[in-house]
């Protein structure tokens, strides 16, 4: 599995969408995790183009204020979600991927450069995985 992280500070023209589609035919990405789209509303079509094909699920977290917003594109083809879960500064998923059905847990994170920010993340992590076991 071929997990790619990309900050892409907006996606207010097509250079960076045209880009992150570039990423993933380039490099065979199975899951791509964006951060800063700085957008309220992900739609197929969006996502889709930053794909390059249909081949994919994902979730997001909108943007609040003037920054954040978080997406998470997978592999359609290769892992079912089975469940996920967000809160301030992140997006999980939980993917059964391949034919074995490895579990995998992925975490895409945008957290402001706040300390008490990133405490109140990491705590909320932590809660996270211990209620799911």
């Amino acid at each position: 599995m071929i997990v790619t992280t990309f900050n892409v500070r907006g996606f207010g023209g097509s250079v960076k969408k045209n880009k992150s589609c570039e990423l993933v035919r380039q490099n065979g990405v199975d899951f791509l995790a964006i951060q800063e789209t700085k957008l309220e509303v992900i739609t197929p079509v969006l996502c889709y183009s930053l794909w390059g094909g249909e081949d994919c699920d994902w979730v997001f977290k909108a943007y609040e204020g003037n920054s954040g917003g978080i997406l998470s594109i997978w592999r359609k083809s290769c892992a079912n979600i089975e469940f996920s879960f967000q809160g301030e500064g992140y997006v999980g998923v939980c993917l059964e991927w391949g034919v074995e059905k490895v579990r995998s847990i992925v975490v895409n994170v945008y957290s402001k450069c706040e300390l008490g920010t990133k405490r109140r993340l990491w705590e909320a992590l932590l809660e996270e995985r211990q209620s799911r076991g």
